[in-house]
């Protein structure tokens, strides 16, 4: 059997582990508490990531370097600033490389970082899309849970908002990709007839499989999603692998063979969200940190993968996807 290549994780929250704190230079110090860090993604061949802006609204987040008053969008965009700038920090110090183009995809090293911004509130007007296009963001959620000015989330449900609808159009002009990972089931009902572009699940899992949560994907639209060109990417958390019980490695084996019986295999890829609010012991075991991510290979390997399906798994299938729809 043949290991992949390399990986891509289509979705870790570099810069806000960074702005908690947490130097991402240097080894995990508690590998229980975090497991996230430059060295371990090089250990484990994570060649490229999508790399998040995530910016939390409400009273209690503003006084974060991530949070922002929800009544005051400049306050959002400067929540959104000093993650970009800690990303352009790192690049100009060669630890990184911001995916602006096809070209960017190339070489292994340094780590190659896609910029999503989850939650759109940084986006002050529809104008400013063009700006954080010109700064390198390719793809954006328009909402992170708790809803934004542009889309309700899965946990304050909604449509899109008037704005919402214009910044999709500006999205669209600017060659954006959408990620639907958090939008209330009205919200990327809209986002599918506002758009006819190609539409990601960064990071989501099959609705049939755990709850009847909006964080997690029907059928449906795990099929409308496909239709368009879109992947989507399995989430590690283990509340969101398996109901009222510890996952284990074959719960995450399980929601990809749901996706894959309705979208196919090659629309099936990683977007981990490691760390991303959550510890390494809420993961299945076998599969806590980004060392670990061959674990995953060789379940798809006893599930009857072949070795280029599960190539495409592990990054093939978000390499053709950012090539086909936000890179050029």
């Amino acid at each position: 059997m043949l290991r992949p290549t390399r990986w891509c994780d289509g979705h870790l929250d570099l810069a806000y582990l960074a702005l908690r704190g947490h130097d991402l230079l240097a080894e995990v110090d508690d590998p229980h508490a975090r497991c996230v860090s430059l060295p371990a993604l090089a250990r484990g061949r994570v060649r490229t990531v999508l790399g998040t802006i995530f910016t939390e609204r409400g009273p209690e987040a503003a006084g974060t370097p991530w949070g922002y008053d929800a009544l005051d969008p400049q306050s959002a965009f400067n929540a959104g600033v000093r993650q970009l700038e800690w990303y352009e920090s790192m690049e100009r110090a060669g630890h990184l490389r911001i995916v602006r183009s096809c070209a960017d995809l190339g070489s292994p090293a340094p780590l190659r970082v896609v910029l999503l911004m989850e939650g759109a509130d940084p986006i002050r007007s529809p104008e400013d899309v063009a700006w954080w296009h010109e700064r390198g963001v390719r793809v954006v959620g328009l909402t992170w849970a708790l809803g934004s000015r542009h889309a309700g989330g899965n946990g304050a449900h909604g449509g899109l908002t008037a704005l919402g609808r214009e910044t999709v159009a500006a999205m669209d002009e600017h060659l954006l990709l959408h990620d639907a990972s958090h939008l209330a089931d009205a919200a990327l009902d809209d986002l599918l007839d506002a758009s006819p572009r190609a539409v990601v699940a960064s990071h989501s899992n099959c609705r049939a499989l755990v709850d009847e949560r909006q964080r997690h994907l029907r059928d449906d639209q795990i099929a409308s999603i496909a239709a368009r060109g879109g992947v989507i990417g399995l989430n590690l958390y283990g509340s969101f692998l398996a109901h009222g019980r510890e996952a284990t490695l074959d719960d995450a084996i399980a929601h990809i063979r749901r996706v894959a019986s309705i979208a196919g295999r090659d629309r099936c890829c990683l977007g981990s969200d490691l760390d991303g609010g959550f510890t390494p012991m809420q993961v299945p075991e076998g599969v806590r940190g980004p060392d670990q991510f061959d674990a995953l290979d060789a379940g798809l390997a006893a599930d009857g993968w072949t070795d280029l399906e599960r190539e495409s798994f592990a990054w093939g299938a978000w390499d053709r996807t950012l090539r086909a729809t936000c890179l050029t």
